[in-house]
């Protein structure tokens, strides 16, 4: 399969999995069982950035510019998921879903334009931000193996 193609198809399966708060308007989950589930879209946001701006390894890079929404993006994309947010978003489900296609957009922005600045940036970034937002639901009672 070709990287473009797989790169839209996948954004488009994470929009649409955006959408979910809009289905079932009373599902309750706790909040680190909501931060895996951003991490979910955000992966898929970012793969699609990766695969859609995908640039050929030994290729020229881009302006020191794109350095900017890679670093920025992340940062953002961590104060989208604010717990403290979490009560409105329970009873204003389109607010909800705009929190997710933000968090979506922001993974986007963030490994596209790493991409475009060096060829297998993106994944480094969107690997950070991954990272970044299982860290997060950690520190809202996650625990792997042990308790620990």
């Amino acid at each position: 399969m070709k990287r473009r193609p797989f790169g839209i198809a996948v954004l488009v399966v994470t929009l649409l999995a955006a959408c979910f708060p809009l289905l079932d308007r009373h599902a309750e989950l706790p909040i680190w069982q909501h931060h895996l589930l951003h991490a979910g879209l955000i992966a898929g946001g970012a793969l699609g950035g990766i695969f859609i701006t995908a640039r050929e390894r030994g290729s020229q890079g881009g302006s020191a510019f794109w350095l900017l929404p890679a670093l920025f993006a992340p940062m953002l994309a961590m104060f989208a998921m604010w717990p403290s947010a979490y009560s409105y978003f329970e009873v204003h489900p389109y607010g909800h879903v705009l929190e997710h296609l933000v968090l979506i957009a922001l993974a986007y922005l963030a490994t596209a334009s790493a991409e475009s600045y060096a060829a297998g940036l993106g994944w480094i970034v969107g690997g950070a931000m991954l990272f970044m937002a299982v860290a997060a639901a950690r520190g809202f009672g996650v625990t792997f193996g042990n308790g620990g």
